[in-house]
């Protein structure tokens, strides 16, 4: 083993440097592919954690989507559910209406009945003003 060893570290020395001389001889920019193998690397792996936080940020916006779209259906669901009364509640307001005139008008019938027009207090002035069709 200790052979071996030797044989290799004593090869290991001139090899090298015909091994140095051929690749200059035939490959002069070595050293700059080298350089350049080793920056589009890093690059390459830049491009990697770009494109696994753009997929991360992807699934998020997902989720997100998902959940707002379960609030929309919800809000739907519920806008549906209270269709009904809101249908209800302006019926009965219209009916509220209805009967406020008409109180309105029986009040003016009772009027006219109990205090007749020369008894009231009334200014003259007030009731020119008023249009034809009010008394």
């Amino acid at each position: 083993m200790a052979a071996r060893s030797t044989v290799k570290r004593l090869a290991g020395g001139p090899a090298r440097r015909v091994r140095g001389l051929v690749q200059r001889a035939f490959v002069p920019q070595l050293a700059e592919l080298m350089a350049d193998r080793d920056r589009l690397n890093r690059e390459l792996g830049l491009a990697f954690e770009s494109v696994s936080a753009a997929h991360q940020g992807i699934a998020d916006l997902q989720a997100e989507a998902k959940a707002l779209r379960e609030r929309l259906d919800m809000t739907l669901l519920l806008a549906e559910a209270n269709q009904e009364e809101i249908r209800q509640v302006k019926a009965g307001l219209l009916e509220t209406r209805r009967q406020s005139l008409r109180i309105a008008e029986l009040a003016d019938v009772v009027t006219e009945i109990v205090l007749p027009l020369h008894d009231r207090d009334i200014d003259p002035e007030a009731l020119k003003r008023l249009s034809a069709d009010t008394y």
